[in-house]
């Protein structure tokens, strides 16, 4: 910390120093700050030149203002910009309400066109002001990832003293021009004559007003004892609420016994009651936000509006046209949530009760494993709350009470596993009435044994949390109710008996069909917070059970708890059928919340450039060390300077290869040129390349980015200063550098493998662990040699024993003599191949290949991809002459040879942010033909979850067991994984079974990922 301030002061002394040269060139311009507070009105302070806000706080000090008893989250710094810029948008605002009264009026709804008008009218009169952001983290966005910055998130609108001192981000410069005289404003309001206990309650209500601030009370309880409910009308959303408290920070504040728990409010915030949006026209869909954001720019010194009476007669203020007084919401018994509610697991594994599933969604990028056990089944269970509408699961059930097979030379004495997926779809989300609805399907394309589907609707009510549900299949043998959709059709009444093939097909002529039961349930959550109790009625009966063996139910219904050892762990014990001990435990985290602190060193300060000129740069000394300063603070490797023709841009070729986060090495890239490169040079160009072939360029525009950094522009950020465009090759540019390209020795990396599949006949878990030496060699910028020597550490692949797989079999064996590839040595040459890629116009890129693809397969082969900047769609063909490879020494070939390849379509559609889809048509290993789709979505961590499946000409009986490829992965960020950044990542994939249709080439690399930079996914 000490070294962080030391820093900061230096970079802080060099700023002052390099605008005090300006004021003595020109002691006529001044900057007078009028500072306006309780202890000081309209007090003008004069500088010659331009200050920092630091010096304004000094001579506060000077004039006796006591900085300790400063309110400090309510200071503010206005200018005149900001303040016509605030002006603006408030008069905008106010216009776009009396659109939307007239849009009532034109309806012949007088009663909302009133209330907006009176709405119109109460926004006109909010005493905004133009605060400009002195708050920390407005140079940068504060990383939650690195030791080394603010990792606190704070309004950017405030400040504190000892962070305006030091820190350069919450210390502006004040210009000093004409244009600015006089044109700032600090508000500087004390804590004894600023504080207000009182909330005034604005937004969509009649007329504001001011409910009492009771520290003792949660929101829910001070909504309640102020009757704000009884005070909103049909337009305002009646079950939360937006608080932004003193220092301009907001946050939802749920108030309805649906949603709430215990929330506070904030003393002397503003409660903003939002427009319910549902019953706006469209065009007026982002009203609220709005108004929010001007609120925030509230002036301290004025908390309440004129308008507005105390709370004693607020009553005499509620204006004619207030609804009739609603009926009290009921007091919460059993207690108010202590905590946002969380969601619990099923012994499947997803959100749910006990047996049976909940309409509850988790939040969004939870990750859970599930296990549970009982006599007759065990169970394990992975879910994944993908988007907040959208539960997956894979779950695999351990039948204990029936072998895989009869056949001990096939499956040995493995009991039998059964493979199922899950989804769940949130049709409704909960609100003050309406309950939260989720329509699910269980066992999707599995054996059938477990399958059923369901809708089930939830109802909180504080820590209580009610389930009622429909289900079928599996979850409706209980037939306790006739099946509704046989009212559509007598089809529904009966459900198809068994499964298809070898299973894992989708067969939705079984969804919804068949005897139908309700099921339901409660949820408590007590008042020792880590225990959970679940009361659950039951809708199955247990007969027919996939164990085979009779299973006794003497009671439908099932009790348990579920208790929270720590944020990551629960433990379940439930007593089920009345006659059934059970136990259980679910270890979770949070895709999206994941991060991992960095011991890295912090960006260089703002400081006066070492070169002056540009003539400075164009020897080879320079040229080195700025060079070498790029690569060893931002991680950029460059292969090309040059200097345009004007002198005005330094162009950058070349590639980044440490940051993950692009941004992220930008700026520290900025910071370094900023302090190496004369001011003559406007702009800084980064032209991405990847072996001879020109992406993406990335420019700064010096001048706003250094006077974000130093902050002489109050509001430019360094972000603002970044754009992006096509690689530019002006003409006329002077090369400063070039590096010429010479044959070295190869480069060499190791890393783990791990291959594993699930759920076959030899044994639940096959494996592969190795470990890999990975060598690249660059022959010429556009060619090198790759390969890779893997070393055995452990695999249990000698199980493996597919007795199908003949040689005068439906399919070629292409995938199913993994246990002779694995077996045959304890080294192998996994990899060797000749690469050669060209960019052959601005959006297509082609690479040829030759050699050993992977460890099956060997050949020759080429790919083309047509890929446009910034664009979220891309398409490719690749061929493929593919020959098998001998499993009885390193170097041969098999007679099996094929042709394989595909054309494929790269689409991320905005309706599903941060997600990727591809679909790939063409002819696969074993000669079948037809498509693999797969989908993949990035959460916010970095972490890829995806899952494909290939479906071809085969079918399912000359497949074999699970009818169809599939697999699912995991893509994770080293970063996350250690203290130091890094763009690579590792990928955990698993696929149910090792089968032979539907197969692609494993090639190691392709065009899509060597152009990443085109439309960052992978890289961000």
């Amino acid at each position: 910390m000490k070294q962080r301030i030391t820093a900061l002061t230096l970079a802080l002394a060099f700023t002052i120093s390099s605008h005090q040269a300006h004021a003595q060139q020109d002691q006529a311009q001044q900057v007078a700050i009028k500072v306006n507070g309780p202890e000081i009105q309209n007090d003008v302070i004069t500088f010659a030149g331009s200050p920092r806000l630091s010096q304004v706080y000094n001579e506060l000090q000077v004039r006796g203002v006591n900085m300790q008893n400063v309110h400090w989250p309510a200071v503010r710094l206005v200018s005149a910009d900001a303040q016509e810029q605030r002006l603006n948008e408030q008069r905008e605002l106010v216009q776009q309400l009396y659109q939307l009264s007239k849009h009532y009026r034109e309806q012949g709804d007088d009663s909302n066109e009133q209330f907006v008008r009176r709405v119109a009218e109460q926004v006109a009169s909010w005493p905004v002001i133009g605060a400009e952001p002195i708050g920390p983290g407005h140079v940068q966005t504060p990383e939650a990832n690195t030791m080394n910055q603010n990792v606190v998130k704070k309004s950017s609108l405030s400040a504190i003293w000892d962070e305006a001192r030091i820190s350069i981000d919450a210390n502006p410069l004040l210009p000093a021009s004409e244009e600015q005289k006089n044109r700032y404003q600090l508000v500087v309001p004390t804590i004894d004559q600023h504080q207000d206990d009182n909330l005034q309650v604005i937004g969509a209500v009649w007329v504001p007003f001011v409910m009492d601030y009771n520290p003792k009370l949660t929101a829910r309880e001070t909504a309640q004892q102020e009757k704000l409910k009884q005070r909103l009308e049909d337009l305002s959303r009646p079950y939360e609420v937006t608080q932004i408290t003193v220092d301009g920070i907001t946050e939802t504040i749920y108030i309805d016994p649906h949603n709430a728990y215990s929330q506070k409010f904030s003393s002397g915030a503003k409660v903003f009651v939002k427009f319910e949006t549902s019953e706006l026209p469209n065009e007026f869909a982002d009203i609220n936000e709005k108004l929010i954001e001007l609120a925030r720019y509230w002036n301290p010194l004025k908390p309440h509006l004129s308008t507005t009476t105390t709370s004693r007669v607020r009553s005499a203020t509620l204006g004619p046209l207030v609804q009739e007084q609603l009926p009290e919401e009921p007091t919460l018994w059993l207690g108010e949530a202590d905590d946002k509610p969380r969601t619990t697991t099923s012994d499947f594994g997803g959100t749910g009760l006990l047996q049976m599933p909940s309409g509850r969604m988790a939040e969004h990028g939870e990750f859970s494993f599930t296990y549970y056990d009982n006599e007759e089944y065990r169970r394990w269970a992975m879910s994944l709350q993908v988007f907040p509408w959208l539960e997956t699961t894979i779950r695999y059930n351990d039948i204990r009470t029936r072998r895989y097979s009869p056949f001990p030379e096939f499956s040995g004495d493995q009991t039998y596993k059964d493979r199922g997926v899950d989804f769940k779809f949130r049709l409704l989300e909960e609100s003050r009435w309406v309950p939260e609805l989720s329509v699910g399907i269980r066992d999707l394309a599995g054996t059938g044994f477990f399958s059923g589907e369901f809708i089930a609707a939830n109802k909180r009510f504080g820590d209580l949390d009610l389930t009622l549900g429909m289900g079928w299949g599996y979850l409706g043998k209980n037939d306790n109710i006739s099946n509704p959709f046989c009212e559509i059709t007598d089809d529904f009444c009966r459900r198809p008996r068994g499964f298809v093939g070898s299973g894992g097909d989708f067969e939705p002529d079984r969804w919804f069909r068949g005897p139908t039961s309700l099921f339901g349930g409660i949820e408590y959550h007590t008042p020792w917070d880590p225990l959970t109790l679940k009361l659950e009625y039951d809708g199955n009966d247990y007969r027919n059970e996939p164990a085979i063996v009779a299973i006794e139910q003497d009671s439908p219904w099932n009790l348990g708890f579920e208790y929270q050892v720590n944020d990551m762990f629960n433990v379940k014990l439930s007593f089920e059928r009345g006659n059934t001990m059970m136990f259980g435990f679910t270890l979770r985290t949070n895709f999206n919340d994941l991060v991992q602190p960095k011991a890295a060193p912090g960006s260089r300060p703002p400081q006066a450039p070492k070169r002056p000129t540009t003539e400075q740069l164009k020897n080879e000394e320079a040229v080195q060390e700025i060079r070498n300063a790029l690569y060893a603070e931002a991680g950029i490797w460059t292969g090309k300077l040059t200097l345009s023709a004007d002198e005005k841009t330094l162009r950058f070729y070349g590639g980044q290869y440490r940051y993950r986060e692009q941004e992220l090495a930008i700026e520290k890239a900025g910071r370094v040129l900023a302090s190496e490169l004369p001011p003559t040079v406007e702009t800084y160009s980064f032209l991405e390349e990847v072996n001879g072939m020109l992406l993406a360029q990335t420019n700064i525009d010096a001048s706003q980015f250094k006077a974000a950094i130093s902050r002489t522009d109050i509001q430019s950020t360094t972000a603002q200063s970044y754009s992006r465009s096509k690689p530019e090759v002006s003409e006329g540019e002077q090369k400063l550098f070039v590096a010429d390209h010479q044959i070295s020795w190869p480069g060499f990396t190791v890393k783990p493998f791990l291959e594993q599949s699930f759920g076959g006949p030899e044994g639940f878990y096959m494996y592969q662990i190795s470990l890999d030496v990975r060598s690249s060699w660059s022959l010429t910028e556009n060619l090198f040699v790759y390969g890779t020597l893997s070393t055995k550490v452990a695999n249990n692949y000698d199980k493996f024993n597919f007795i199908a797989g003949r040689e005068d079999g439906p399919l070629p064996r292409v995938r199913t003599y993994v246990r002779e590839y694995v077996t045959m040595s304890d080294v192998w040459l996994r990899n060797l191949q000749l690469v050669y890629q060209k960019q052959l116009t601005d959006n297509w890129y082609a690479m040829a290949y030759g050699g050993y693809y992977e460890l099956m397969f060997g050949g020759v082969g080429g790919e083309v991809l047509y890929r446009e900047l910034d664009s979220n769609w891309a398409f490719g063909m690749d061929i493929n002459y593919a020959r098998q490879r001998s499993f009885e020494n390193h170097t041969g070939f098999r007679d099996y040879d094929v042709i394989t390849g595909h054309a494929t379509s790269y689409w991320m559609p905005e309706f599903l942010p941060d997600s990727q889809i591809r679909l790939a048509i063409g002819q696969f290993l074993a000669g079948d033909r037809g498509a693999q789709v797969s989908f993949e979505h990035k959460f916010d961590s970095g972490i890829i979850a995806g899952a494909y499946a290939a479906k071809t000409n085969v079918s399912a009986e000359d497949y074999g067991e699970g009818s169809f490829t599939k697999g699912f992965y995991i893509s994770i960020p080293f970063d996350l994984l250690q203290l130091q950044h890094s763009p690579k990542r590792g990928t955990i994939s698993w696929s149910p079974l090792t089968r032979d249709g539907g197969q692609m080439l494993r090639r190691e690399f392709s065009l899509f990922g060597f152009t990443d930079k085109r439309s960052p996914y992978y890289t961000e």
